[in-house]
């Protein structure tokens, strides 16, 4: 299972990511969006972050369930 902490930083990379490409195609509307979906993770000026995290709910047996 991926760490909270890697998943954050694929996020904040994705939405980086995204914004240059969409900028780059000419799609200044789209990435507008994503920076304001983003905006405070990318406020380099927010040291900290208040992070929700919920358990994964799936279909994938969970081992520590008793029987």
């Amino acid at each position: 299972m991926e760490t909270l902490e890697k998943t954050l930083k694929e996020s904040h990379d994705w939405a980086l990511d995204r914004i240059h490409f969409l900028c780059e195609n000419k799609d200044y509307e789209d990435a507008h969006s994503v920076r304001i979906e983003f905006c405070e993770w990318l406020n380099p000026d927010i040291e900290e972050h208040d992070i929700v995290s919920l358990e994964y709910i799936g279909e994938e047996e969970d081992d520590t369930r008793s029987s």
